[in-house]
């Protein structure tokens, strides 16, 4: 299992609520002022309390990491599907098809002879060799 952060409550807040407060930024920005009041009221809201008093935001913090957990665990797989579905499953079968080999895994791309590196002869690779 993944190390949160070391203050999960304080970490909610700060990361939340400036997040939120760019998104009124943005919401001002467009015009929409009502809306924008709210968020942003809400965002500095959750800085304060991050900063003055975490512990008042120990239910809404583990609310929020427990929604993100499982939004990851369904994202990770949803999303590496389709990547793989429809990217790497075409290419992999156009590659094939056209006779592509760029790990030159088959017989007849393999010479069967590897090139003896020269700075090998001297032994004092072998003294420092990373």
């Amino acid at each position: 299992m993944t190390k949160g952060p070391r203050n999960p409550e304080r970490s909610f807040g700060l990361s939340v609520g400036t997040v939120l407060i760019l998104v009124a930024a943005a919401l001002v920005w467009r015009g929409r002022l009502t809306t924008a009041a709210v968020v942003g009221g809400v965002g500095v809201l959750l800085v304060l309390l991050g900063y003055l008093q975490p512990l008042w935001l120990k239910w809404p913090s583990k609310a929020w990491w427990t929604l993100a957990m499982a939004l990851g665990y369904v994202n990770a797989r949803v999303i590496l599907s389709i990547v793989f579905f429809i990217l790497l499953t075409p290419m992999g079968l156009i590659w094939r098809l056209i006779g592509r080999d760029p790990l030159a895994r088959r017989r007849s791309s393999w010479t069967g002879w590897v090139a003896y590196p020269e700075r090998y002869n001297d032994r004092a690779h072998f003294t420092r060799m990373y």
